[in-house]
């Protein structure tokens, strides 16, 4: 077996999979793979028997085809997801344009394979997938064990409490394991300021906590969190020598018309899951209050009508690229342009938030990307403005992009310092990992950096040292906050003189009105961006 067969089946070698496909040929080459990294195969037809097959029994994972007689892919995941709402889904589709499979049914996926599927990338795609249930699992068999949390759970009479931890590996990655304990002991001491004792709180997940609340007692606490989150919701963790800020999101389970499948205490975990990522998806609220657990239905981000909308798109060349200008504060010049992906309907343009996860999830954002960056090259070419293009995790991933990138320049003969690459999750690249090495050779060619939405989470000096953008960008968020809080404003001026000290040009974007152009001057603001200064547009 070879090296990659072997991580995969360290991860896949305990689980169990259902495997939908009605191309015989296609089945029965797919099942012998399969056969060779999980312990049980199902494999059947079409959706309405692999539906009969997982009443009878549940599976770690389904993989299905979408075109199918009797029922076809989405209809079924919809159908699963109404029995579990945590089932890991993978699609494998030859992109069909029939309005049929163009359900408006929205559900998420964990991937998706379009055939003929690349060996590589189905590989890639089992292990990740696979690799987070081997862990669920894990955890829910040594979690359900606890007597503490059989007491908490089987608590019928009482409300239970979530406490979400925000981006708490992310945090961790950053300061190191050794913060982990720390900061769920802080945590633990806030709740402590709204009458929730340590005794009745039980560590669900490294992130996650849960505990039993007096249903009496619910309204009042409801109302002192809300508080806390509208003046500033965040916690200081002073460890050692740091400090660490975090926030935290929450959510209420209501013990009440319970769903009789909840039968035991794996199945009411399965439901508390579901909960948590309701409360870690839901980006405009740090509440998230949930009646009758089992009987709501998750309102899912993705639907697969985007996928076949967005690969007609990229056939078609209709993904075009916008450009949004980046103004000098103080002469008011047009100093670059942003680029960003729309696609084109008739008159009409699709913004990103549509279509870009999903094409993550296709494998096909790399595509996307290159065919945005050649448009935009080829336009920008006959111009003499530098811009500014978007790099996130995909991109940075994959080292043909940076290649891309240099052919463009030698294709188009746009001088490589005319071209500032934006990099998006740039707290999350190691200092001396692979994609920073990368990132370090593009600058040393004369191409410019920019680090996207600095500020808005935890800043890693250590990253910022060895980067050494040319350029940050602020959202107007932070300056919005300086407005009203005295500490914030001190904290942003300090960067600001710290960045103007060292070289660093700073980009206030997102510049909604005039009022906060007037104080991005005041402040010391080097450039400006924003729907105030100008919209983007397809034209420059």
């Amino acid at each position: 077996m070879s090296d990659i067969h072997q991580k995969i089946k360290n991860v896949t070698a305990n689980l169990s999979i259902l495997y939908v496909e009605d191309e015989q040929i296609t089945r029965e080459q797919y099942e012998n793979i399969f056969k060779l990294l999980f312990r049980e195969v199902v494999s059947v037809q079409n959706g309405k028997i692999a539906l009969e097959e997982y009443d009878k029994k549940k599976y770690d994972l389904v993989i299905t085809d979408l075109t199918m007689p009797e029922m076809d892919g989405v209809s079924l995941i919809s159908e699963i997801l109404n029995i579990n709402p945590n089932q890991h889904t993978i699609i494998m589709t030859a992109h069909n344009t029939d309005e049929n499979l163009r359900s408006s049914i929205d559900f998420q996926v964990d991937g998706i394979l379009l055939k003929p599927v690349v060996m590589d990338k189905l590989f890639a795609l089992l292990y990740k997938v696979c690799h987070q249930i081997y862990f669920e699992k894990k955890d829910l068999l040594s979690i359900t064990k606890d007597k503490k949390l059989d007491k908490i759970i089987n608590n019928n009479e009482k409300a239970l409490f979530i406490v979400v931890i925000d981006r708490f590996y992310d945090i961790v990655s950053q300061f190191g394991n050794q913060t982990k304990d720390y900061i769920v002991s802080v945590v633990k001491e806030h709740l402590s300021n709204f009458g929730i004792e340590n005794e009745n709180i039980f560590q669900l997940h490294k992130e996650v906590l849960i505990c039993n609340i007096n249903k009496s007692y619910l309204d009042r606490l409801l109302e002192a969190l809300q508080a806390f989150s509208d003046s500033h919701n965040t916690l200081v963790v002073k460890f050692n020598n740091l400090k660490i800020y975090i926030t935290l999101s929450y959510g209420v389970i209501i013990f009440e018309n319970i769903n009789n499948n909840i039968d035991n205490s794996e199945n009411y975990l399965t439901h508390v899951n579901s909960i948590v990522n309701d409360i870690k998806n839901d980006a405009n609220s740090n509440l998230v209050v949930k009646m009758d657990i089992g009987l709501e239905e998750t309102k899912k981000n993705d639907s697969l009508s985007w996928l076949g909308l967005t690969l007609d798109a990229l056939n078609q060349e209709t993904i075009v690229p916008f450009y949004q200008k980046i103004l000098d504060i103080n002469s008011m010049k047009t100093m670059s342009y942003e680029v960003f992906s729309r696609i084109k309907q008739g008159d009409k343009y699709i913004r990103p938030k549509f279509f870009i996860d999903l094409s993550k999830k296709a494998g096909i954002l790399d595509d996307i990307s290159k065919s945005i960056f050649n448009q935009s090259y080829k336009q920008l070419s006959s111009t003499e403005f530098s811009f500014h293009i978007n790099l996130g995790n995909s991109e940075l991933s994959n080292s043909a992009i940076g290649d891309y990138i240099i052919y463009l320049n030698k294709q188009y003969k746009i001088e490589n310092n005319r071209v500032i690459l934006n990099i998006e999750n740039y707290e999350l690249l190691k200092p001396s990992g692979r994609i920073v090495d990368s990132l370090l050779k593009l600058k040393k060619l004369g191409y410019k950096m920019a680090l996207k939405g600095f500020a808005d989470g935890n800043i890693n000096i250590e990253l910022l040292s060895v980067l050494k953008p040319n350029y940050i960008k602020i959202n107007q968020v932070l300056l919005e906050k300086s407005l009203v809080d005295e500490n914030m404003k001190f904290a942003l001026s300090f960067l600001l003189d710290y960045t103007n000290k060292v070289g660093i040009k700073s980009i206030l974007t997102e510049v909604e009105n005039e009022e906060i152009l007037n104080k991005s001057r005041e402040l010391g603001f080097n450039y400006v961006q924003g729907y105030f200064i100008g919209k983007p547009s397809d034209k420059l």
